[in-house]
């Protein structure tokens, strides 16, 4: 009962290893802004991030918090201008996110580990402004489902791999300066792994593969990317603390109606293809019944995207176990 119980309360983390799918952002040029998006705002996961709780419900809160006031261009430089002799750029960026999900760990057994599923709805309030325009949004995101299998080899490695796909079920305009969903689907294969000494030194990580679908209003793809959570810390009694953060890599390029993307700020062939890094702090606690985490991310490097940081605050609660 004692390890049951310390599975729930030091957990904090994934369990499919989810996305939050919080929002995607484009403008009224849509082609040029949607090079490197994806359903995942990154960071997502921290300490224990490769261990599956035993078999029950369970309800893992998140509470996302997005700012950025830099958009970066194909060399990672902060853009000044919104095209060659245009006007300059005055961007920024604010997201508001709360999400649910709901995890069962299966009893059932298949290849020596417990059969998992999840599901990720989520809310969000949205404000972007962008060369002078500028719009807020409040709505349900594109909502992600997945299944998979989670193994504890022994005491101290568990790990788990799971196959995530997501809807494009969040509104989306052509022709809006913002949008809450993506307007294309995703599907998500997942490996996520965390090392426990009994020191209580914790490596965990969280990888994924994102391969995404066309955008059938702007006829974009928005390429594949490789990217990761990670986290290093050290837990003593009822605590935890440590460094977390978030990779992202785009692997192949961005299309637009057939071709490679061109980029948006210079017209060109780039493939318009994203990099991400950030780190920063992270603590969690175990309550009597479930687990809070809080924990902040500084973008450390960015190309094609918008530079971020974020505060997250998270929940786990038993439903039933």
């Amino acid at each position: 009962m004692k390890n049951r119980s310390h599975l729930i309360l030091s957990l904090a983390v994934t369990v499919l290893c989810c996305s939050l799918c919080v929002i995607g952002y484009s403008v009224s040029h849509v082609y040029a802004f949607e090079k490197g998006l994806d359903h995942y705002p990154g960071g997502n996961e921290d300490f224990m991030a490769g261990a599956l709780p035993p078999p029950g419900t369970y309800l893992l809160n998140y509470m996302d918090f997005i700012n950025s006031s830099s958009l970066r261009n194909n060399h990672g430089d902060s853009q000044r201008l919104l095209f060659p002799g245009g006007p300059r750029v005055g961007f920024d960026l604010a997201i508001i996110a709360e999400v649910p999900r709901f995890v069962h760990v299966s009893d059932i057994t298949l290849l020596g580990g417990n059969l998992i599923g999840h599901v990720i709805i989520p809310f969000a309030n949205a404000h972007a402004s962008l060369a002078g325009e500028s719009q807020t949004k409040n709505g349900v995101g594109d909502i992600e489902a997945g299944l998979g299998i989670a193994w504890h080899p022994s005491k101290n490695f568990h790990h788990f791999v799971a196959l995530d796909v997501v809807a494009p079920t969040g509104q989306y305009n052509r022709n809006d300066i913002l949008n809450i969903g993506l307007n294309f689907w995703s599907i998500n294969p997942i490996w996520g792994f965390t090392y426990r000494a009994d020191n209580g030194f914790e490596a965990s990580a969280k990888l994924m593969y994102w391969i995404n679908t066309v955008n059938s209003e702007t006829s974009y793809v928005s390429g594949q990317q490789f990217s990761m959570d990670y986290l290093i810390g050290w837990h003593y009694k009822n605590w935890g603390f440590g460094a977390n953060g978030y990779y992202r890599v785009q692997t192949t390029d961005d299309y637009s109606h057939g071709h490679t993307a061109r980029d948006p700020f210079t017209g060109a062939e780039t493939g318009n293809k994203a990099y991400y890094l950030s780190t920063g702090p992270a603590v969690t606690y175990d309550l009597p019944k479930g687990c809070l985490t809080f924990k902040a991310q500084f973008g450390v490097e960015a190309k094609n995207q918008p530079m971020t940081n974020s505060i997250w605050l998270r929940f786990i609660y038993p439903i039933s176990w």
